[in-house]
């Protein structure tokens, strides 16, 4: 167990990463669409901490986490209403 942990601390790609999966599983669970924004704000550090571009501060890690996060709730708003179901309103006429 404590080698996952190692993992986890030595490289924080696979911490984004796994608190993505988390979220995701907890929005699949919960399907209110609140976690999305931040599921992907997570997927994204995950991707920046491959590249090489997040910055080794983990404060400064979780307040990006934040600001993505909260940045992307429009967005995730707009698609979901994009995409989801369109039934009309039978009691409407």
């Amino acid at each position: 167990m404590s080698g996952i942990i190692d993992s986890v601390l030595n490289n924080p790609a696979i911490g984004w990463a796994s608190f993505a999966a988390i979220l995701l599983i907890i929005e699949v669970v919960s399907p209110a669409g609140f976690f999305l924004p931040f599921a992907a704000s997570s997927l994204l550090l995950a991707a920046a901490a491959l590249t090489g571009i997040l910055p080794q501060s983990f404060l400064l890690q979780v307040v990006l986490f934040a600001a993505l996060g909260l940045a992307l709730i429009p967005v995730a708003r707009k698609l979901l209403r994009r995409y989801s179901d369109t039934t009309p309103n039978i009691n409407k006429y």
